[in-house]
């Protein structure tokens, strides 16, 4: 696969400079809430669940809501989002996910997510978080 050519006179310090946890967390916030306003906007699913979207300061959850009868509307699982300093650590209790993302240029002078060793896009980042939550049933139903 060709990489995308760039420029010997590249400006890595500006583009550096933009390239910050804080940035790219707004960025994933703002792709989350709309990814949670697209999968409530699924009308060929009759799994019954609804999602939501709530933010904080420094972190933002997705949760999944399921009717439960009398004791109405509850939380089944939930994926936390959260930034500390240059660290966005994205992890639940309810499902099997548990990872941190640091931020870096990569090759081609694009601001990327970093799990380990690998660089990772915004939309990879956010189907790692929530394709579980969004579209697989948990292995522990009462």
């Amino acid at each position: 696969m060709a990489q995308e050519h760039v420029p010997d006179d590249f400006d890595w310090v500006a583009a550096q400079a933009k390239c910050s946890a804080a940035s790219m967390f707004d960025r994933l916030r703002t792709h989350v809430r709309e990814d949670v306003q697209r999968r409530n906007g699924l009308l060929d699913r009759d799994d019954g669940w609804t999602f939501e979207f709530d933010e904080e300061d420094d972190a933002f959850d997705v949760s999944r809501v399921v009717e439960s009868g009398l004791r109405g509307p509850t939380v089944a699982a939930l994926v936390r989002f959260e930034r500390t300093g240059p660290r966005i650590h994205v992890h639940s209790e309810d499902i099997d996910l548990d990872f941190t993302a640091v931020v870096a240029l990569d090759v081609t002078g694009l601001c990327r997510f970093v799990v380990g060793e690998a660089m990772y896009s915004d939309w990879e980042i956010r189907r790692m978080a929530l394709e579980q939550l969004f579209f697989e049933e948990p292995e522990d139903t009462e």
